[in-house]
């Protein structure tokens, strides 16, 4: 058994009044303590659902526990599995439990936990226990897997960091949130409506069903893809696409503003800081990264602050441009705007950089060629135009092919810090394997420099995160803070991770409307 760990144990009071217990299992003895204590304790400490105490003991200490680890986040975490992630809301603490201590002590701890029971220390005492032997099972397939560090380095750190950011809170200004939860209804179904008319379909939000009826039939192949990628990344002339993720847009924000009461003039969210496969953070309750920019309006910065929003520029180019080594794709990442110049290059102007973005995202995640001239040909280019630029990327379709062959032979593919997917079969990989591969080492290495650059934010202690986005984030500041701090560390923070082969480049953004 671990000497230098211990497990915490604790009951929530969901009335917030204070009634909070927390308890701490060690060498065979359980002890009751405060959120005082549990901040000054040295031991690393091993818990469950982290999420539902940390914000209470950040607001009781203005503190954390120096060394927490939520096992069932660090199993989710390091397991490579997308399943694991699509389930985590469906499955609590017991499926883990139940490798090593029986259903009877479960069922019963379950039932203290969820405060339909009596406290029975005997039944803690044995969940104290399986707690840490759980612990090291899941700790050791991690460090297998060459997860470990990035837990300890990175997801661990990050988990801390938001914490406290959400437990203080983001102010709302409630007559915005009063005029919005007025008008979405209307909105929504005044989009729905002019959808539902344009495209002739039923008046209701289309599942993918609907979209593979309506697609297909137009040539539109969804053979070895999801709806989502063909949404994304396949170009279509009549902006279905375009129009029903502007829809979908709508329908989510809808949703986000429905669960924010008026009695509150601030929100308090709940992080997820491993939300994907590839790593991405999410705020959940409300889950405000799903806000439509016109709807954003409803954050506002604290007295005598303001809010201002610090995006990476060409994100994944720069990213795809440093993993692959190409030559032609580092040069256009780092002499201007790659899109501006594809535009230029496939449609011989600059102002259809839209499309020439959409048709490189198209191209790098595996679109077939044929299918990407003529979709570049829909938007009004000359193929051999679209041609002439796509085959200049030579090095880089190497190491797209390198990618693919090194996930169909390990069947795992990770980035430089862990973050693995596992391959779920065996044989030649489908196109959307290819493409999964790709997505996972481009987008992983996306969430894991952004997670440092949120990281390295803590040097400046003039600033306070409020929300990050993905590969942006919005942040509070004095009125004369100069923004470009924020803006050198996150492009620093690209450039450092590679090691100079690409310049990182960032700036300010448009957060709201």
């Amino acid at each position: 058994m671990n000497n230098h760990k211990k497990a915490l144990i604790f009951i929530r009071d969901y009335t917030e009044q204070g009634g909070d217990k927390f308890y701490l299992w060690s060498s065979g003895t359980l002890t009751q303590t405060t959120a005082e204590e549990l901040v000054q304790d040295d031991h690393e400490i091993i818990c469950h659902d982290y999420w539902l105490i940390a914000p209470i003991i950040f607001r009781a200490t203005r503190q954390l526990p120096k060394s927490i680890t939520d096992i069932e986040e660090l199993r989710i975490s390091t397991s490579g599995k997308r399943s694991d992630r699509e389930s985590r809301e469906k499955v609590d603490i017991a499926k883990s439990l139940s490798h090593v201590t029986d259903s009877e002590t479960i069922k019963k701890y379950l039932s203290i936990f969820n405060k339909t029971s009596e406290v029975d220390c005997g039944v803690l005492e044995n969940i104290g226990s399986a707690l840490i032997i759980l612990s090291e099972h899941i700790e050791a397939t991690a460090k297998d897997f060459n997860e470990w560090d990035r837990f300890i380095q990175i997801e661990r750190p990050i988990t801390e960091q938001l914490t406290r950011t959400t437990s203080d809170g983001i102010a709302i200004d409630t007559d915005q949130l009063r005029t919005h939860k007025s008008n979405i209804d209307f909105e929504y179904y005044t989009a729905l409506k002019k959808f539902s008319a344009k495209y002739n379909m039923p008046l209701e939000i289309p599942t993918d069903n609907d979209i593979i009826e309506y697609l297909e039939p137009k040539g539109y192949d969804f053979s070895g893809v999801n709806v989502e990628y063909v949404l994304k990344f396949v170009p279509m002339p009549d902006d279905f696409a375009i129009d029903l993720l502007k829809l979908m847009k709508i329908a989510k924000s809808r949703k986000v503003l429905n669960l924010i009461p008026l009695s509150q003039n601030r929100i308090h969210p709940i992080t997820d800081t491993f939300g994907s496969i590839t790593s991405r953070i999410y705020y959940k309750d409300p889950s405000l990264q799903n806000l439509a920019k016109q709807h954003r309006n409803i954050l506002v910065p604290d007295p005598n602050k303001q809010l201002s929003y610090i995006d990476f520029e060409q994100y994944e180019a720069g990213i795809m441009a440093a993993l692959s080594g190409d030559p032609e794709l580092l040069e256009l990442y780092a002499n201007g705007d790659l899109y501006e110049t594809a535009s230029g290059d496939i449609f011989k102007n600059k102002t259809n950089r839209k499309e020439a973005k959409r048709l490189f995202l198209s191209y790098a995640y595996g679109m077939r060629r044929q299918s990407l001239y003529d979709a570049a040909c829909g938007y009004g280019a000359e193929r051999q135009a679209v041609k002439d630029f796509f085959n200049k990327f030579k090095i880089f379709e190497k190491w797209k092919n390198s990618v693919q062959a090194d996930f169909k032979e390990h069947s795992r593919i990770s980035t430089c810090l862990g973050n693995h997917m596992k391959r779920d079969r065996t044989g030649p990989l489908t196109e959307q394997e290819k493409r999964s591969a790709v997505s996972q080492l481009v987008q992983g290495t996306a969430s894991l420099i952004f997670k440092k650059a949120l990281l390295n934010l803590r040097s400046e202690s003039r600033i306070e995160i409020k929300v990050p986005m993905h590969d942006a984030v919005l942040f509070q500041h004095r009125n004369d803070f100069d923004t470009k701090i924020v803006s050198k560390i996150f492009s620093d923070t690209m450039t450092e991770h590679f090691q100079g082969a690409i310049i990182g480049k960032a700036s300010l953004s448009d957060f709201f409307e």
